[in-house]
C-alpha cells in the first residue's frame, strides 16, 4: 500500500481542502444525480473543482455535485460538501446491485471512509481514530487490518485506499478541468423522512 499512498502525495498540496468523493460502480450518472437529489436534466454550465463551491450566505441550504464516467464507473465529487458520506446514500446508490466506496476529509482533521455493496453497508468509519475503535457508530471492514493508517499524510492514504476498494485511480484533471455540475440539497433535508440515515 505504501507504493499507493506515495502516488497520491500530489493531494497534500490541496492543504484546505474540504471535500468528499466516491466511485460508484453499477449505476448510471442519470442514477448517481438522482440519489444525491439532483435533477439529471438540469446539469449546470461545467466548471472546475474551485469553482463548484456554494456561497457563504447559502451554505448548508444545498451544495454543487460534479460527476465523471471514468471506465465503467460514475465519480461523484462534492467541493466542501458531504452527501456521499451520508450511508443512506450509499445504500440506495447500490440498492440495485453494485458498489460504493466514498472518502471525505476537512479541515478539522476529520477523515471518513463509507462503503456500501448491494444496498449493504459494509464500512463507515473516521479513519483517523479507527485504530482505536473509538466510534460506537462505526462500521469497520474486515480489510481494514491489511490498511496503512501510520501515515500522517492521510489524505493521500484515504485516496490510495479508494483505488484500492475500488479498483480506480484518482486523476488529478478532476479537480482542475470543467465537470459537468448540478444542484443537490442539504442531504439532512433530503433525508429528513428516512429513519437513520446517518447510520450504518
Amino acid at each position: 500500500m505504501r507504493q499507493l499512498i506515495d502516488k497520491y502525495a500530489w493531494i497534500q498540496e490541496y492543504d484546505t481542502l474540504a471535500w468528499t468523493v466516491a466511485v460508484i460502480q453499477g449505476r448510471t450518472e442519470p442514477d448517481v444525480i438522482a440519489v444525491y437529489g439532483g435533477d439529471p436534466a438540469e446539469s449546470l454550465e461545467s466548471r472546475p473543482f474551485d469553482d463548484a463551491i456554494v456561497p457563504d450566505e447559502d451554505f448548508g441550504t444545498w451544495f454543487y455535485l460534479q460527476t465523471v464516467t471514468a471506465d465503467t464507473a460514475v465519480v461523484a465529487i462534492e467541493n466542501n460538501g458531504w452527501t456521499g458520506t451520508v450511508p443512506e446514500i450509499a445504500r440506495r446508490a447500490t440498492a440495485a446491485g453494485g458498489r460504493f466506496c466514498s472518502v471525505h476529509w476537512n479541515v478539522e482533521g476529520r477523515w471518513r471512509i463509507v462503503q456500501a455493496n448491494d444496498g449493504q453497508v459494509t464500512a463507515c468509519f473516521d479513519v483517523s481514530m479507527a485504530a482505536d475503535g473509538m466510534d460506537t457508530f462505526d462500521k469497520l471492514p474486515a480489510w481494514l487490518d491489511d490498511a496503512d493508517l501510520s501515515d500522517d499524510s492521510l489524505d493521500a492514504t484515504c485516496l490510495a485506499i479508494l483505488e484500492q476498494q475500488t479498483g480506480l485511480a484518482f486523476e488529478p484533471s478532476w479537480l482542475t478541468v470543467p465537470l459537468p455540475t448540478y444542484r443537490i440539497p442539504d442531504p439532512d433535508v433530503l433525508l429528513k423522512d428516512v429513519e437513520n440515515a446517518r447510520l450504518p
